[in-house]
């Protein structure tokens, strides 16, 4: 992964402390390639990060919305997207992408990297959960 996600990827205090200023980034159009990165993490392996990030777009779309052509649709799909949803990445990836179409940012894709994805057990799943509550801090 590249950009924030590499910099601050486990890092969730520091990840949480940049979304507001990589959603500002809407109102510049020489900033694209800022939102290709925010759009990396509105589907982030955790969903206070995917959540956080929908959010603070949601409101600088909001802000800003005279510096986007299709604003409302993406407000749209932000606002009735459950971000933090665990269940299906997928579907998370799917509204991400229509969002990247619609702002003219491209879709992200899949690196090279062969990954092999392992159904994860209501504990292992937990586990996940209280690693990022131990890493934020709490």
């Amino acid at each position: 992964s590249s950009g924030i996600n590499a910099e601050y990827g486990g890092n969730v205090a520091k990840l949480l402390a940049a979304l507001n200023p990589l959603s500002s980034c809407v109102q510049f159009p020489e900033n694209r390639p800022v939102l290709s990165q925010t759009m990396l993490l509105l589907c982030h392996r955790y969903p206070r990060v995917r959540k956080g990030m929908a959010d603070s777009l949601y409101t600088a779309l909001i802000t800003f919305d005279d510096a986007i052509g299709r604003c409302e649709e993406v407000v749209a799909i932000l606002e009735s997207t459950v971000w933090e949803d665990p269940s299906d990445i997928e579907v998370l990836r799917a509204k991400r992408n229509e969002i990247c179409t619609l702002l003219g940012v491209p879709v992200p894709k899949k690196t090279g990297k062969k990954v092999e994805r392992v159904q994860q057990t209501t504990s292992e799943q937990f586990d996940s959960y209280s690693d990022l509550v131990g890493r934020a801090g709490y």
